[in-house]
Parts: structure tokens; sequence; C-alpha cells
């Protein structure tokens, strides 16, 4: 197993892993998230960008997990308080490489990432019903910091 930047050779073998990801949300927020067949401009535009990343768990010719991460900073305004970090903007190991460690690998490269570039913190958004997600994320000692709540006025 190689854990790596994605490059432009990636992205074929990447979209179904997306096609997949989006599958997976689609199925525990329907209402917020749609199934969609990755044609690979997502990943292309993250993989040409300076402040972003693909991480990719690759075995051979196989992308087994990814974790799409971002250089972010917070806005300039003056109640709050500035900070260079990351954000993790999605995460999949497929279903068939989980308890193996992959993502444990994904989330240390992406410490890894983040520190090379001397950002404070990583942030990522998971989904409330994300169990699974939320058990791994709690074991890699990310911390709740806030809860976004939502009220939905037409339903």
């Amino acid at each position: 197993m190689e854990i790596r930047v994605a490059t432009e050779n990636d992205i074929e073998a990447l979209c179904p892993l997306l096609t997949e990801f989006f599958a997976y949300n689609a199925e525990l927020q329907p209402m917020y998230c749609s199934a969609a067949v990755e044609s690979g401009e997502y990943p292309k535009g993250i993989i040409e960008s300076e402040n972003a990343d693909f991480i990719i768990a690759a075995d051979g010719d196989s992308i087994v997990g990814f974790i799409h991460i971002n250089q972010m900073e917070t806005p300039s305004y003056p109640a709050i308080t500035f900070h260079n970090y990351a954000e993790i903007m999605a995460f999949m190991v497929t279903t068939a490489c989980r308890d193996k460690g992959i993502g444990s690998e994904l989330i240390e490269f992406a410490k890894k990432w983040s520190r090379e570039r001397n950002l404070e913190y990583i942030d990522l958004l998971s989904l409330a019903n994300a169990n699974e997600a939320n058990i791994f994320y709690d074991k890699k000692d990310f911390i709740t910091t806030y809860h976004l709540r939502r009220y939905v006025l037409n339903g």
C-alpha cells in the first residue's frame, strides 16, 4: 500500500471511488446529497490547485482510499482570531478495504501534509449519522468544536 499525493495520472482510478463516496453520502443524507458519477473534473481541479490535494491510498493500479484536503485561513474579521489551517473536504476508504489501517495511514499523511505547511489544525465536517466515521474520528483525536444546526423551512 502506498500513501501519496495524487497526480493527474490518478484521476481515472479516483473516479469510481468518488462515485462510491457520493452514493454513500446520498444514502445517509438523501435530502442534501445526491449520488453522482464523477467525470474527473472535481479531482482534476484539486490536483491542479496549489492549496489543495488528494491524498490517496494506492494498491497497485487501484485507489482504495482518499482524502481531499485544502489549506484554509479564517476570514479577516476583527472578532475572529486568525488561523491558517487544513480542512478535510472528503475522506473515504472503500468498504472492502476498511479495518486494515488504511484510514489511519491517510490521516497521518494529512497531518504531515498540514505540518509541512505550518498549519495550526485540521478541521473536518462529518455527517451526524455517519456513525462508523464519527467513531473513527474520535479514535483519531478529532474533537467536536461546534455543532451545525439546521431548521428546515419547507418540509
